[in-house]
C-alpha cells in the first residue's frame, strides 16, 4: 500500500488534469454556443426574408386575381 502523502500527490495531479480537461471542454461549449447563437441569429433572418417573400407573392396573386376579374366584368360588360 503506497503512503498516504505519494497517493495524495497522485490524486492532486488527477484534480488538475480533470481541471484542465474541464476548462477545455468549458471552452469548447462557450464556443459551439456561440455558433449555436450566430447560426440561429441567421436562421431567423432568413425565415423572415422567406415570409416577407410569400407576403409579397401572395400580393402579387392577389392583384393578378383582381386584373382577372375585371378583365372578365369588362369582357361581360361588352358582350
Amino acid at each position: 500500500m503506497k503512503p498516504t502523502h505519494i497517493r495524495i500527490q497522485e490524486l492532486q495531479k488527477e484534480v488538475a488534469n480533470l481541471a484542465e480537461l474541464r476548462d477545455e471542454a468549458k471552452s469548447e461549449m462557450n464556443s459551439n454556443l456561440d455558433e449555436a447563437i450566430y447560426f440561429r441569429k441567421k436562421a431567423v433572418e432568413a425565415e423572415e426574408r422567406m415570409h416577407a417573400r410569400q407576403e409579397e407573392i401572395d400580393a402579387r396573386l392577389a392583384e393578378i386575381t383582381d386584373l382577372e376579374e375585371q378583365e372578365v366584368l369588362v369582357h361581360a360588360a361588352s358582350a
